[in-house]
């Protein structure tokens, strides 16, 4: 079945219960059920999968609409609505699965919305037309948890204005290795980080993503072939180098002087000699 191709895919994430209710008139009692890692169920009018995601999947093709698609969700989140129509779209369940996966690994707004994701066939044409959001806040809650996060993000621009770009990206990585440790729970979200400092390496490459970018310095999320790691590179100096906050962290907790530094702004062919293969 294709829910266990994806359950091979991925691993450390937790069970989830998953909601499944039927469309168009069926009054038929939603039932409950319990998943791991991934719930994946075609039946005639929908489709329901859990996307609890911290990393992205591989190496198969997408359809030229799959930025698109993250994109009008993210817009929608932003706007707080509660469907995403795909139109014309006509991708494979297996290619919206993995969009969806992208964006979770992507997009610090995936924080807002329940891993639960719901797939409708509105036109019964076999593709899905339709995403179905469900909000883990109010409106209001909402509107507080980006103004916090903005409210940490521009702190921490302040602490590092005036400095030269590379000790910008240093003062900053090493602000999350001192302070933040890593959470066995695995919550993914910016609002968790910054209330618990605590988070996956999902939720540090998207904080330091998102402060970078208020750094106007280049930076993009990048996540390990195996799908088991995420973290970050940095344009630097003319190249691509690597931020790893989550071995970071690790480092830091040795006690040992500058330990977090060992591994800072590392190079491609340096990550790869120790083990790093990136997901292309």
């Amino acid at each position: 079945m294709f829910s266990e191709v994806i359950k091979n895919k991925v691993c450390r994430l937790p069970i989830k219960t998953v909601k499944v209710k039927y469309m168009k008139g069926d009054t038929g009692s939603i039932k409950n059920t319990d998943v791991a890692l991934f719930y994946l169920k075609i039946m005639r009018k929908f489709i329901t999968c859990f996307l609890l995601m911290t990393a992205l999947f591989t190496n198969s093709a997408y359809c030229a609409d799959n930025a698109d698609i993250k994109e009008n969700i993210n817009k929608s989140i932003e706007n707080r609505e509660e469907y995403v129509f795909l139109g014309d779209t006509q991708l494979s369940d297996e290619e919206l699965v993995k969009t969806m996966c992208e964006y979770f690994a992507e997009y610090s707004n995936a924080g807002l919305i329940d891993a639960s994701v719901s797939f409708f066939d509105e036109d019964e044409n076999g593709f899905t037309d339709t995403i179905g959001l469900n909000y883990r806040y109010s409106e209001e809650e909402t509107a507080q948890i980006l103004k916090n996060i903005e409210k940490k993000e521009k702190a921490l621009v302040r602490y590092v204005s005036g400095k030269p770009n590379e000790e910008k990206v240093q003062l900053v990585y090493s602000y999350f290795c001192r302070n933040f440790t890593y959470d066995d729970e695995l919550n993914y979200d910016l609002k968790h980080l910054y209330e618990e400092k605590s988070g996956t390496c999902c939720s540090f490459s998207l904080a330091f993503k998102a402060v970078m970018d208020r750094l106007d310095i280049p930076c993009k999320v990048v996540v390990s072939d195996d799908l088991t790691h995420e973290w970050n590179k940095v344009f630097i100096n003319n190249e691509w180098l690597n931020v790893d906050i989550t071995d970071g962290i690790r480092l830091y907790q040795t006690g040992f002087p500058n330990a977090h530094l060992r591994t800072f702004l590392e190079s491609d062919e340096v990550y790869k000699a120790r083990g790093y293969k990136e997901n292309t």
